[in-house]
């Protein structure tokens, strides 16, 4: 089983090849370490990052009140569809590094001081939860060491969470500081991970969920930006295929593609706005030959098109479809009033079903394949993901610098009405 369809617009990608000893290290576990003390269920749970297996079972990551650190990390899971959640450990390590205390180093109580938690620190990092089934999961991201060093993290475990193994992501070719594990992604009996290397560019590594012999997979060259924002990249799995892009604000530096879940090579890839700008956009996937995606106009910085829409305008943003599993994207309507508060967050349950994260604090969604929109919930969605085509969930922030305050709302009826969930 895989985790609910996300199209997060994550940003970062993955470290290059390993040679054959390293291969070995990285394919090496440690016995399994301590865990740390559950904390027990309330109703300040915050979530950060959320996973279903199936319609049942699913995995919920965040933190809870606690006195060392004011907001400790925790893990639930629920049995029943979300209606209630209970706790499970977590690696005792994971867990001191994650309620560590990082400062910006300005006196405590100044103007401008901060003081949280390595897994709230910054805007950039933090932990994700993927499960591949009710026993093979992965904890992943970076935690901030420093002001200025952020560490990947990548723990897994393979009993349903009653033990975790810290793996060595890091030496040689990945990066052990300044860098993340980007995204964690799980379909076919397969575990795919992009993140940025030591050689200036991004890998993929592939294992068998079930056990932890991570190896370095062929793609085509996966490189960093020249400058501009932040980079990052999302891996998206659907009906056993598979697409990845990686870059920043100033567009795609790397995509692939993936015909078969559960190969390691991946090919060449056009991502959708390739031919009218290059924005990067992260696509959507409803099934192997449905994607969705959205496109600015010219991009970072390029002038209009000859491929843009007929009556496009600079900088106005298009919705761009496929129905041949990527191979080719044909625009579909303009987003028109939509272009400016777009938030980037895109998601679809099914095919002319599409979700958009709009401004700050709404979720719009079109069930006619974007010719019309209507506001489905009023809140800032960082994450949206179906696991079915009519149930899904979602994870929303009042404010997009607001990292501790968060609440999670799931949807049975297709994204036409979502409700808070309590974990």
């Amino acid at each position: 089983m895989r985790r609910p369809r996300s199209t997060a617009n994550r940003v970062r990608a993955m470290a290059a090849a390993i040679c054959a000893a390293l291969a070995a290290l990285l394919a090496a576990v440690t016995a399994p370490v301590a865990l740390a003390a559950v904390p027990t269920g309330d109703s300040a749970f915050h979530p950060l990052s959320v996973t279903f297996v199936s319609l049942s079972t699913g995995f919920v990551l965040g933190t809870v009140p606690c006195k060392s650190a004011g907001a400790c990390l925790a893990l639930r899971e629920t049995t029943n569809a979300g209606r209630s959640w209970a706790p499970r450990p977590l690696p005792a390590k994971l867990v001191r590094d994650a309620d560590r205390t990082i400062t910006n180093g300005l006196p405590k109580g100044s103007p401008g001081s901060v003081r949280l938690p390595a897994a709230l620190y910054g805007l950039y990092g933090g932990l994700e939860v993927r499960f591949a089934n009710a026993q093979d999961g992965w904890i992943y991201g970076g935690l901030w060491r420093s002001d200025s060093t952020l560490q990947a993290v990548l723990w897994s475990t393979h009993d349903g969470g009653a033990t975790w193994h810290h793996l060595a992501v890091l030496p040689g070719k990945l990066r052990r500081y300044d860098g993340v594990v980007f995204d964690l992604e799980a379909a076919g009996g397969t575990a795919y991970l992009l993140a940025p290397n030591s050689s200036n560019a991004v890998s993929v590594e592939s294992s068998p969920v079930g056990s932890d012999n991570w190896r370095t997979d062929t793609t085509p060259p996966l490189q960093n930006p020249a400058g501009g924002g932040q980079q990052s990249g999302t891996i998206v799995l659907q009906g056993g295929r598979g697409w990845l892009v990686e870059g920043n604000d100033r567009g795609v530096t790397g995509s692939a593609q993936l015909l078969a879940t559960g190969k390691t090579k991946w090919s060449s890839w056009a991502p959708p706005c390739a031919k009218v700008g290059n924005s990067f956009f992260v696509p959507a996937a409803s099934t192997a030959t449905d994607l969705v995606a959205v496109c600015q106009m010219g991009g970072f910085a390029n002038a209009l098109s000859k491929s843009a829409p007929p009556g496009a305008r600079l900088g106005s943003y298009w919705l761009y479809v496929s129905k041949n599993g990527g191979a080719s994207f044909f625009a579909g309507p303009e987003l028109g009033g939509l272009s400016y508060p777009f938030s980037g967050l895109l998601a679809s349950s099914s095919p002319g079903h599409i979700f958009l994260g709009y401004g700050a604090n709404e979720l719009l969604a079109s069930f006619n394949g974007g010719r019309t929109w209507a506001r489905v919930y009023k809140g800032g969605f960082f994450y949206l993901g179906f696991t079915s085509p009519t149930q899904g969930v979602g994870l929303i922030r009042p404010s997009p610098r607001d990292r501790a305050t968060t609440q999670m709302v799931m949807t049975f009826d297709g994204g036409r009405h979502w409700a808070p969930v309590a974990s």
